[in-house]
């Protein structure tokens, strides 16, 4: 009995571990900078279609949010606010996954796939905040004691809430 508890424990031990560090590291960021949002438009030009949705950004990609045709503009909009940080999602037209052309795309990622992406900024990009989420999305971050410390207690007052 003893054995098949360890081989148990044996395999668990070899899952893998993918964290998504960038998602960390925006994370981290948010937490620093209070969670500042900043308004973006996301806008699919086709009058043809019959449902736009957007897949990614701050909700996965399991999940949708449907964008609302606007007869005016002849456009499929959203308005979202968005924490600052770079955000990578994809349009999902009458069920089909496509880029748009005429946004910012990707470079292929692990899988091969091609997303489109939106670099959501402070008002002023030498802000104490905007330098903040630069430094935490390098490729080297390293927090002060200060936003350990910081970090520490938003953690403990979310567990004790």
């Amino acid at each position: 009995m003893g054995n098949h508890h360890s081989a148990c424990l044996g395999d668990i031990s070899k899952r893998s571990c993918c964290p998504k560090v960038d998602a960390i590291k925006g994370a981290t960021a948010d937490i620093l900078t209070g969670l500042k949002k900043q308004p973006v438009m996301f806008k699919w030009v086709d009058q043809n279609c019959r449902l736009v949705e957007i897949a990614g950004l701050d909700v996965g990609w399991s999940q949708k949010i449907p964008l609302v045709f606007d007869e005016g503009q002849g456009s499929w909009i959203l308005n979202r606010e968005l924490p600052e940080g770079h955000y990578e999602y994809k349009y999902v037209v009458d069920g089909e996954w496509v880029c748009n052309k005429n946004e910012a795309v990707t470079s292929p990622n692990q899988d091969g796939h091609i997303n489109n992406y939106v670099l959501v900024l402070a008002d002023d990009p030498d802000s104490d905040n905007a330098k903040l989420r630069q430094r935490l999305s390098s490729d080297d971050p390293d927090l002060t004691a200060d936003e350990r410390i910081r970090i520490r207690q938003f953690l403990e007052q979310l567990s004790s809430e």
